[in-house]
């Protein structure tokens, strides 16, 4: 008994050494992992970016851009929506290596409501904010990737829009100065098109009320007028000052609503006739085409967009959508060459639409008072002054679309700036009139490459994934059996 009792207690103590050995070894194993991935973090080792497109690295002219700018100016990211170990987050922090001042924080409205309020940041939405002293920039989720029509292929933009957005807060980056023409009953910027006016000043734009009856001239700094449907005419010494600021060069966004009333402005037209243009705003485009209506609504159009410099950008939906809009005439091709004047024509409804001075015709459908046909909407006008200077005027035959006029839709409003990609064509066409690229273009294709596999390829992937693994652990059964049989 007492030999029993001596053999129990061996294997006893034996099992409990070898547990405890192995209990050890997990330990040391488990403490050496965590010690790694610890000091792994602490070095903050870039990934290794394995895409052809390189799009998790940043480029050449990234880190010199950001390498410009003074090392006492502290900028500060926040991701709101976003990890910090996300793609985004990872990209940031290669820019945080080349700057030491640049700083990142991965947050939610919630844990920051100052900066969420402060810059209107919305709840569950994925926005990136970019802080310097009084400067600020915000790019939306939706900015970070375009589309283009001619390749058909996704582009990646997050680090031009990261980048830029960087450089337009420090020292480095530029204001520019946007004038909106005042005292002809025109929609106020600061009244109408507050929406707008925001999405300038995140652009990092100044925006300024112009009043031609007070200034001697337009400003030297003003990089582009904002014309919003004057509902009078200009007095000729105001159109003098602005086809002054024509002739040196100047570019004007121009936008058109309905007039209830007729009115003739003669000096207005004499400032588009030297683009070899006409407004017309007695009357209203009707859609016959339901595809490029709204809600069954023929006088809420949405036009077809030529692909132009100011329309590259815009997202995969590539809809704008006017209200009431007018339409757009101009001068015979030799007479445009006559003024020096290029013509590109960037919105334009179907063949099925048609012009209705005439209101009180109920009819939804055109009669022979009614000019049928394609009618142009939205053009770019270049004027040649001479061989160093050039004028633009991009024109619209609608000025509701940027506007914050409210839309009902189902129980939730809308301003009409919001609809679509209404905001990003007139944002892209200020930027174009004021000459401002962004000072770096990076663009990466995302391709998307699906791959179908034949029955006998599957077949093998599945016995990899799952069979290899059981047949390791029979093995591992297998040779457990025979050792302790051998003992």
């Amino acid at each position: 008994m007492e030999k029993i009792k001596k053999i129990f207690e061996s294997i006893k103590l034996k099992w409990l050494r070898e547990t405890s050995l192995t209990i050890l070894l997990i330990a040391i194993i488990v403490a050496v992992f965590i010690g790694i991935n610890i000091g792994l973090s602490k070095l903050n080792i870039t990934d290794i970016d394995l895409t052809e497109e390189k799009l998790y690295s940043l480029t050449d002219t990234s880190k010199e851009q950001i390498a410009k700018i003074p090392e006492n100016e502290k900028i500060e990211i926040y991701l709101f929506g976003y990890i910090e170990n996300s793609s985004v987050g990872d990209l940031i922090k290669q820019y945080m290596k080349i700057n030491e001042n640049i700083t990142m924080e991965a947050t939610t409205v919630t844990d920051r409501r100052d900066l969420a309020s402060k810059y209107e940041i919305e709840e569950n939405s994925n926005t990136i904010l970019i802080l310097s002293g009084d400067k600020h920039k915000i790019i939306g989720e939706y900015d970070l990737y375009t589309y283009d029509y001619n390749t058909g292929k996704t582009i990646d933009m997050t680090e031009q829009r990261i980048t830029n957005g960087i450089v337009s807060v420090s020292s480095i980056g530029t204001t520019t100065k946007i004038y909106a023409l005042t005292g002809h009953e025109e929609y106020s910027i600061n009244t109408h098109m507050t929406g707008l006016k925001t999405y300038l000043e995140v652009e990092n734009y100044e925006v300024k009320n112009l009043d031609l009856l007070v200034e001697e001239k337009v400003p030297e700094d003003c990089e582009a007028i904002v014309i919003a449907s004057p509902n009078k005419d200009f007095m000729e010494l105001e159109a003098n000052k602005i086809k002054d600021y024509i002739n040196k060069g100047g570019n004007i966004l121009w936008l058109n609503d309905y007039l209830e009333t007729e009115v003739e402005m003669p000096n207005i037209q004499s400032i588009l006739d030297l683009y070899g243009t006409t407004a017309n705003r007695n009357g209203i485009i009707l859609e016959q085409d339901p595809s490029k209506m709204i809600t069954q609504s023929p006088d809420i159009i949405l036009p077809n967009i030529s692909a132009t410099e100011l329309t590259a950008d815009l997202t995969s939906e590539g809809i704008v959508m006017l209200l009431g809009a007018g339409n757009l005439k101009f001068a015979e091709d030799t007479k445009l060459e006559e003024l020096g004047v290029t013509k590109t024509e960037i919105l334009k409804t179907s063949e099925k639409a048609f012009y209705r001075k005439d209101l009180s015709i109920s009819t939804m459908s055109a009669t022979d008072n009614d000019e049928l046909g394609e009618q142009t909407v939205g053009a770019v006008l270049e004027k040649k002054i001479n061989d160093e200077t050039t004028s633009k005027l991009v024109i619209y035959a609608n000025n509701s679309f940027v506007t914050d006029a409210p839309i009902i839709v189902q129980t939730s409003q809308i301003s009409a700036i919001n609809f679509y990609n209404n905001k990003d064509i007139v944002l892209n066409t200020i930027a174009y009139l004021a000459e401002i690229e962004d000072q770096i273009t990076i663009r990466k294709n995302i391709d998307v490459v699906y791959y179908t596999a034949t029955e006998t390829q599957n077949n093998i992937v599945m016995t990899i994934i799952f069979g290899v693994p059981i047949l390791i652990v029979i093995i591992g059964i297998v040779v457990w059996q025979l050792r302790r049989r051998k003992k």
